[in-house]
Formats: C-alpha cells, structure tokens, sequence
C-alpha cells in the first residue's frame, strides 16, 4: 500500500473514528484503525462492537492495500506531523507501516487484518430520511436526561420512536423525562420504536455536520441501528428491553403555573446550587407565591443561600423541593426567553419553553423532612 492523503482529510477521518477506536476490539488487539483502498478513495473503520464506523475518504493512490495499525500512537502521529501532506507506505510483505510528512518519518508496527473485526453493513427495508439539524436537535434535547450508569441498560439509552411523519425522542433516568417530537416531510413506511445507546447518539451528534445541514439516512432491524451522512456510516446495536410509556408520565392536570425569565431563573439556580444541602442531590427549595418564587439551600456547614425572582404565577402559593442539576440541565437546553412550568403539589413538574413547543420536559420533587 501507498497512498498520500491531505493532512487535512486524514485528521478529520481520524476524528470521527476517535471515540470508537480508543477500546479493544477484541481480547487480544488493541483499540486499532483499518484502512483500505476501494477504488479511487481510501475507507477507515473502527469498531468496538457496540458502535462501529467507517468513513471513505479522498487519496492519491499510488499502490493499493490493506492495513490495520493500533490508533493511539497513529493518532498523535497524524495530529502532530508537520507537513501539508501525509504517505503511508506499507510493503505487502511486511509488518511495518512508513508514515512521512514534510522532514518527518516514523515507522510503526502493523497488526494482521484478519484480526480486525469489519463494520457490518447492512441493508433492510426499514429506513427513514430525517434533516440532521432536525435530528441533532431531538438527541440534544433529549440525550442528557437518560441514566448513566449501566444497573437498568434500557434508561442508559434514549427512544426513538417513528410513526409516518411523526418521529419522537425519549430518554429518562426514572427521576427526569426530555421528550421532543417533530415531523418530516417523507413518511416512514415501516413504524419503529427501538432505544439506543446513548454513547452512539452523542457520537452521531458530535459528527453531523451544523454549517451545511443534509439529509440522515436511518436503516434498522431488529437488534442494530445505522446513521448515514454524507461519507459516514454508524452501525449500533440497539438496546433489548421495554422502554416504559412516556406519555403515561406526563401529568395531564395541574395546580399551578409559572412563567419565567430563563436566564435570571437559570442564573439563581446555579447560585443556590452552590450550597445546596446534600451534594448527592443538590436539593433547592422553591417557594410559590402569587409573584414571586424564592429559591434557597442550607448546608449546616456552609450556610444558607436565598434568591428571589419575579414570576407571573398562577394558581394556589405553595413549597416543593427539586433536585438543582435537573432543573439547570433543561435551563441549559433551552434558548427562549420564557420557562413554562405547570406544578402539582407533591407531583412532577412539566417544563416547557415558549419557542419550543413540542419539547417536554419533567422532574420529579424530593422528598424533604
């Protein structure tokens, strides 16, 4: 194999296999990089079986091939080599890869190709086209509040959820619920309603592109996701269990309601947060009355913190606690100027924004003594 690559493309290839190339790939070979020549372009996969990616790239292709080369020290390499331009040489009777750019040249050890386990590609009839802004929106809004850690592997990923034109995100950690909806143009012929990976949705996130928004081509079956864009390809498993009901979740009735302004709320709740009384649950106070909410925390070896901030409220004046990093993280997501919140006493709050309306989000109160 001989090929030259812009050091620029392969940085950006690189990049995308970042995340699924650092773990092993199997018992016996390290977190690796397989490249391969298909036609007049080069093909770069990871893969550490939960998530697989691959990605074709342009090259000048001197002498076609295989390799596999463990990524940690190609990586580095590549990322600091100092030349405009990149060779890798591998003769097809040896193990040793020759990378040379500008002055430099480094020789690294190659593994054999039949240890890496390939990319799966698959083809089935299950697939949809959704804006990837539009999609990027639905796992950012909705991605942070799902569990992370690994005890009830079905809140460790969010649910997507398509019916014809209607397509809904869904992740939960049992104590708080994102949920947003939206319609596309083309109709899903087949309905779905899979959950997957939460680490395979910020990796999708992280790589569709946001200054030249396109299309995402999903294809599914019954144990594996794919996302497809541009030259990208992203091959999940999907995760086996039942996903509760969402819906059933969201209160229908309410005691009262409150309007905000998102950053002064945004802002008193970070200061409060700061003292709050149990560092495990971040506990803050809100006390409802007719225009205002009051917000404090105690730390009996810190102090007390107290923020007071005008509301247009509704409804009957009352107190309940929440956990802080639940409500700064919808704060967090949200752009409008207005926070919506719809309060039951000793019940979940449903939080909406005004420029958002088909975003939901709810949190479950703490029980204080």
């Amino acid at each position: 194999m001989n090929i030259t690559f812009p050091k620029e493309n392969l940085q950006k290839a690189i990049n995308v296999l970042q995340k699924v190339s650092q773990n092993k790939t199997s018992s016996n070979l390290p977190g690796a990089i397989y490249i391969t020549t298909k036609g007049s372009q080069v093909e770069l996969q990871g893969n550490d079986f939960e998530l697989g990616i691959k990605l074709t790239v342009d090259a000048d292709i001197t002498e076609p091939g295989t390799l596999v080369v463990g990524s940690r020290y190609f990586q580095e390499l590549i990322r600091k080599l100092p030349g405009s331009t990149i060779t890798l040489n591998k003769p097809e009777d040896s193990n040793s890869l020759k990378i040379t750019s500008g002055s430099s040249e480094f020789n690294l050890v190659t593994l054999h190709p039949d240890e890496f386990s390939l990319v799966e590609q698959i083809h089935d009839e299950n697939h949809v086209n959704i804006d990837t802004a539009d999609m990027k929106e639905l796992i950012d809004l909705t991605n942070y509040a799902a569990a992370t850690d690994e005890d009830r592997p079905v809140f460790a990923g969010a649910l997507l959820e398509i019916n014809e034109s209607d397509v809904t995100m869904v992740a939960t950690d049992t104590h708080r619920m994102a949920v947003k909806k939206i319609s596309i143009q083309e109709p899903a012929t087949t309905p779905l309603r899979a959950v997957i990976p939460t680490k395979t949705l910020a990796e999708v996130s992280r790589l569709m592109p946001t200054d030249n928004p396109t299309m995402i081509n999903i294809i599914w079956n019954r144990t594996q996701i794919v996302f497809m864009f541009e030259s990208i390809y992203i091959i999940s498993r999907l995760i086996e269990g039942t996903y509760p009901e969402y819906e059933k979740v969201i209160p229908s009735q309410f005691d009262s309601s409150a309007i905000i302004d998102r950053k002064e709320f945004a802002g008193a709740v970070d200061r409060v947060s700061l003292l709050a009384k149990d560092i495990s649950y971040n506990v803050i106070r809100y006390d409802w009355s007719e225009n205002k909410v009051v917000l404090s925390s105690q730390n009996s070896e810190i102090g007390m913190a107290k923020e007071e901030i005008e509301t247009e409220f509704k409804g009957t004046p009352f107190t309940i606690s929440f956990n802080g990093r639940y409500i700064s993280d919808i704060l967090r997501h949200s752009t409008g100027e207005k926070i919506h919140l719809y309060l039951k006493q000793n019940g979940p709050v449903v939080i909406r924004q005004d420029n958002n309306p088909n975003y939901t989000y709810v949190v479950t109160p703490v029980r204080t003594n």
